[in-house]
C-alpha cells in the first residue's frame, strides 16, 4: 500500500500542472504510524475524487467533439444545398449559351452560303485590266 500515496501524488501533481486542482501539494512530514494509517485510509477516497474529475473532463471533451461534429454536419448540409441551387442556375446559363452559339453558327453559315452564291454572279474583287492595257507593258 505504500505505492497508493505515490500514485495519488503523481496524479495530483499532473493535474496541478494542468491547472485543474488548486489545492497545494501535500507536505511530507515524518508521521506517526497512526497518521500514516489514516492517510492510507483516505487515499482511495482522494484517488476516487481525482478519477471523477478526470472522467468529468473526458465527458466534457467528448461533448465538445460531438458539438463540433454537429456544427460541421450542419454547415456541410447548407453548402450542399447552395451547390445544388447554384448548380441548377449554372446549368441554365450553359444551356442558354449553347442555344445562342447554335443561333450564331446558323447565321454565320447562312451568311457564308449567301456570300458563295452571290459571288458567282457579282463582280470580282480582283483588279481587272482596262480595254487598252496590255498584259505585258514593258515588252
Amino acid at each position: 500500500m505504500t505505492q497508493s500515496p505515490n500514485l495519488e501524488q503523481s496524479i495530483a501533481e499532473a493535474l496541478r500542472g494542468r491547472g485543474q486542482i488548486d489545492r497545494p501539494a501535500p507536505k511530507e512530514t515524518v508521521a506517526a504510524p497512526d497518521t500514516k494509517l489514516q492517510k492510507t485510509a483516505q487515499a482511495p477516497k482522494r484517488l476516487a475524487n481525482v478519477c471523477d474529475a478526470i472522467a468529468a473532463e473526458i465527458q466534457e471533451t467528448g461533448q465538445s467533439v460531438v458539438n463540433i461534429a454537429n456544427t460541421i454536419a450542419a454547415e456541410s448540409e447548407a453548402l450542399a444545398e447552395l451547390l445544388q441551387k447554384h448548380g441548377t442556375a449554372i446549368e441554365a446559363r450553359i444551356e442558354a449559351f449553347m442555344s445562342m452559339s447554335d443561333r450564331v453558327k446558323d447565321r454565320m453559315r447562312a451568311a457564308h452560303d449567301d456570300m458563295l452564291t452571290t459571288s458567282a454572279t457579282g463582280p470580282s474583287l480582283a483588279p481587272q485590266a482596262g480595254p487598252g492595257d496590255d498584259e505585258n507593258p514593258n515588252v
